[in-house]
């Protein structure tokens, strides 16, 4: 009997900066999912950005080895320093994402903000009053580890050894009083060695293999901001550069919703605009043009959000912030004789 590889499931990343498939991330095997894979004969492969996970099927497209009852766990690893200036991100400084299919087969839940640590960790207690009890418990709310501070001075943040457990997601349990603390903690040394940004978990259920292998999709929305335009004239008047204007004349050719700007002068800036002291001298003014709403951060230029004098055309297509910029604060310099 014959067998070949089939796909069994794949992961993918998208974000609404980019036109395609987000390839900002690594995908991580940590070593017992990659044991896990050889033993159920699954091997992985990337292309494009999607992550695949095949298995060796016979000819009637059932695995050669059982794959159902197992968990596939890969982490994220982030490959572009720019990555936050583009993403909103909606989970908390110090976090790691992580990303199941516990309602359904076939879909991620939304992730949940775990402390992803190595087997021996510290946790810092938050309650101030003593005594207090930290826990860890396992998905079962079983307490697997226990340690208790007395003393009213001690500060010192608990310790665990969780080198016997298998990794994967376990509660943290702070206790004072009737008062009780829960945190998630992710616990992966091979994970938590590599700085990973996040986590896909995926369990294999007695639905796996599937008619059409499902591909898991990891979303994450562009930052938006106020777009904004300070326009610095040399050698012009306040009331010259009143005849400015910053226009889009490009939305409709690129199929958006246009951006519409307000006109700030020089002595009307918001305390979270640029102060013009730091941007002109004695022979410069400045004016500004924001953004009525916030725009998104996109891949692709906006084209022809321009400068125009009255109805002349200056400048045809004004920069946008790139994916190293930081914020959304455009400096431009014109000057006449």
């Amino acid at each position: 009997m014959s067998s070949s590889f089939g796909i069994l499931f794949s992961v993918q990343i998208a974000h609404t900066y980019y036109n395609g498939v987000c390839q900002d991330f690594e995908f991580l095997i940590p070593a017992d999912s990659g044991r896990i894979l050889r033993e159920r004969r699954i091997i992985s492969r990337i292309d494009k950005g999607i992550c695949y996970f095949l298995c060796e099927k016979n000819e009637l497209g059932v695995p050669v080895v059982p794959v159902s009852g197992i968990a596939i766990r890969i982490g994220l690893k982030l490959t572009n320093p720019y990555f936050s200036n583009i993403t909103k991100l909606d989970f908390k400084e110090g976090t790691t994402p992580l990303y199941r299919n516990q309602s359904a087969p076939s879909t991620l839940d939304l992730p949940v903000e775990t402390l992803l640590v190595r087997a021996i960790f510290s946790y810092t207690l938050t309650k101030i009053n003593r005594p207090v009890t930290v826990s860890v418990k396992d998905s079962q709310n079983n307490i697997l580890q226990t340690e208790t501070v007395s003393e009213l001075s001690d500060s010192t943040p608990v310790s665990f050894d969780m080198s016997g457990f298998p990794p994967g997601l376990y509660s943290l349990n702070e206790k004072q009083g009737s008062s009780t603390k829960k945190s998630l903690c992710y616990i992966d040394p091979d994970l938590a060695r590599q700085q990973t940004f996040g986590i896909v978990e995926i369990n294999l259920s007695d639905a796996f293999p599937t008619p059409v292998p499902p591909l898991f999709t990891l979303y994450f929305s562009a930052r938006a901001e106020t777009l904004k335009y300070y326009i610095i004239g040399k050698n012009y008047t306040s009331s010259e550069l009143s005849h400015l204007s910053v226009s889009d004349a490009g939305y409709n050719e690129d199929v958006r919703p246009q951006v519409l700007f307000t006109k700030v002068g020089q002595g009307s800036f918001a305390a979270t605009d640029i102060s013009p002291s730091l941007l002109t001298d004695g022979g410069s003014t400045v004016i500004l043009f924001k953004s009525k709403s916030p725009v998104s951060r996109l891949e692709k230029a906006r084209r022809k959000i321009q400068l125009s004098k009255n109805s002349d055309v200056i400048l045809k297509h004004l920069p946008l912030p790139g994916i190293e910029r930081p914020n959304s604060d455009i400096i431009i310099q014109i000057s006449k004789p």
